[in-house]
């Protein structure tokens, strides 16, 4: 398995597994929006030359923002998300200096939940109403070691 940065040329699978992943999958425009803003936070795990995976991120008030995760049903299970995750959390941590990381998960996703906490994201706090649908999400951190100052986040 190789991780490296996203090319426009990875776009067709990174949409594809978008829409096997989620149930309101990103916007083309939205995911290439953020790519040209943040292009050292979009990774694509690839297999035999095939992408299998992708994480994307993004900066909001000097901390990481976990975007999107995402790998291939066939493909999970393996640690290709654990892999694209430490190398997103290497570049925050240790390339951009973040002292924080910050996602939003969905309440009923169970799995990613359990992966993130496995990762040592922890609960901070729940978001009513997040999603287009009505679902709530819960806002999860995950601190830097020996990191130094407060979270600050956005009311988004």
């Amino acid at each position: 398995m190789i991780i490296r940065k996203f090319t426009t040329k990875d776009l067709e699978d990174v949409e594809e597994i978008e829409r096997e992943s989620f149930k309101n999958p990103y916007p083309t425009e939205l995911v290439l929006g953020l790519w040209a803003m943040y292009p050292n936070c979009f990774y694509v795990a690839e297999i035999n030359g095939k992408v299998v995976g992708y994480i994307l991120g993004s900066m909001d008030w000097g901390n990481g923002h976990i975007v999107s995760l995402a790998v291939k049903k066939e493909f999970r299970g393996k640690g290709i998300g654990k892999s694209l995750l430490k190398t997103l959390e290497d570049y925050y941590f240790n390339v951009a200096n973040c002292n924080y990381i910050v996602l939003e998960v969905r309440v009923s996703n169970i799995i990613a939940r359990k992966f993130y906490y496995k990762m040592g994201y922890k609960d901070r706090r729940l978001l009513p109403k997040y999603y287009e649908d009505g679902e709530d999400a819960i806002l999860m951190i995950k601190k830097k070691p020996n990191a130094k100052g407060v979270l600050i986040i956005s009311l988004w």
